[in-house]
Order: C-alpha cells, then structure tokens, then sequence
C-alpha cells in the first residue's frame, strides 16, 4: 500500500489533481454530524447534489438518522465538499473515496461494507463512514478490494493533524472476486476492530485532560502526547483497568507530580469521540 500525507488544514486536492476521469465520493458519518441528511443539503444550497443515504433500501432503514451518506463531488469546488472541509476533518466526520467503477457499483459495494456476519444469520452494524475504521478495513486491505471499486482512500487523522492518501499497491494481485460478498470476521478484521476502539478510548481519555496534565504527557497538542498517553493506556488496560475512572486514577498514579487541575476521574464520562 502507498501513503502520502498533508495537512489536515487544507483541502487534499490542494496538494495533488482531480482524478478527472474517476469518480470522487464523500463518505460522511451520520453518527458525527447530527440531521446529516439536512446538512448536506445545506452545504450544497441551489447546486444540484448526488448524494445517498447508506441505510436506506437496507434492513436498517429504522435507524437511517444514524446512517452513512455517499455524496458523489463534482469536483474540488463541489460545495458539500467545501461546507465538510470548514470541520469535518479535524472532527474525523468523514473521508474520500476516489474509484474507477461506476458510482451504482461502488455504492453497493460501500454497502457491503456497513455490518458484519458475527456468526451465521446475524450481522451487526460497523461504523464504516468514520475515517480511522475505514483506514484500517478497507485502506489496509486496498490489495484485496475488488479491481478499480476503490484506487484511493483519502481520510483524515486528528492525532497526526494530516490527510493520509492509501494507494493500491503499484504490483496488483489478480483480483476478481465477489464485489458484493458479506463481510465476516478474520483475524485481521479483529485486529482493526481492536485497533480501532483502543485508539477511541485514547482520545476520550484526551478529551478529559487539562492542559496541566496534557503537558505532562508530552505537551498540549494531541499529536505530541500521544505516544505517552497511548503508552499509558496501554499499561493501564495491561493492569487491569476496566473502565474509564480507573484508567484516569492509573493515569493520576503514573505522573512525576500529581498535576494541580480540575481534571479528575470524578467529572462526568465524555461523549464518545469514534
């Protein structure tokens, strides 16, 4: 897989061309950005917009307030896509997907992605529109994807501050399989699910810090505290914390000098960052 990176301030497209003979979707998170469908629209004003709600058509139809949209852009200047980029990646409520298949084929295989048959005849539902799940389930495995459903993924990371670019491999495999098969787990899968909801407790954890402590750890910007708090978590979840409060009070426990802050295991859990 290939990467290139920039900064999450700007527009990726300020960096590398419109793929003019591709299609480029928006991927954005219904659980991120409440009434997602009103937003979108509101971003677009008088413009014509291709836009999908991911749930409807599904058996999740019941819960379509919480789904994933596919917006299809027009180009760099698309306005749903310049409305998304004011926020929307430095709060990871969305990412890219560049693709050479037709938009009716990559749609449907995006729904493909949206649960996963836990055991046989039950699915259940992942969160495939945020950006850091689906850089680990479907960047990661971009040399297993299907020929031409996705040739780039473009999501944004808030702990490093930058757009990352995951390229198929220059040398593809010989890939024909089903584009449409069900997703089930693997220890891959396991592993990005566990990667995933790790780095989520991560960022909760920041989001509960003050500066004091934050500077302890490495500084106030969440990309130099990172490793530490990371490290951090990791050896609390090691020593058997199984809640938030107990990972603050290892935390606490771990720094040089107990920092003089309001932070405190006692406030209230955060809202859930991932």
């Amino acid at each position: 897989m290939n990467q290139k990176c920039w900064p999450i301030a700007e527009s990726p497209f300020n960096h590398f061309a419109w793929p003019e003979n591709l299609s480029v979707g928006l991927v954005l998170d219904g659980v991120a950005i409440q009434g997602l469908g009103k937003q979108i629209y509101q971003w677009a004003g008088d413009q014509p917009v291709n836009a999908e709600c991911l749930y409807m058509t599904t058996r999740w139809e019941a819960v379509a307030d919480l789904s994933p949209w596919l917006v299809w852009l027009s180009g760099p200047g698309d306005p749903v896509l310049e409305g998304f980029l004011k926020q929307g990646p430095v709060l990871e409520q969305g990412y890219l997907l560049v693709s050479s298949t037709d938009r009716i084929t990559a749609t449907r295989w995006l729904r493909g992605h949206l649960q996963i048959e836990t055991v046989s005849g039950c699915d259940e539902l992942m969160r495939i529109a945020h950006p850091a799940l689906a850089g680990l389930v479907i960047g990661d495995n971009l040399s297993r994807c299907p020929s031409g459903v996705v040739e780039r993924l473009i999501v944004p990371d808030c702990i490093s501050e930058q757009w990352h670019m995951l390229r198929m491999p220059d040398v593809q495999p010989d890939n024909t399989g089903n584009y449409f098969e069900k997703i089930t787990p693997s220890p891959e899968l396991n592993a990005a699910f566990e990667a995933f909801n790790r780095r989520k407790d991560a960022l909760q954890l920041w989001n509960r810090l003050e500066e004091p402590v934050r500077q302890k750890l490495g500084g106030v910007q969440l990309k130099d505290a990172y490793p530490k708090l990371r490290k951090t978590l990791d050896d609390a979840l090691g020593c058997g914390c199984g809640s938030l409060r107990e990972v603050m009070q290892f935390l606490f426990a771990s720094l040089p000098e107990r920092a003089n802050t309001d932070s405190s295991p006692q406030q209230a859990p955060p809202q859930d960052q991932g």
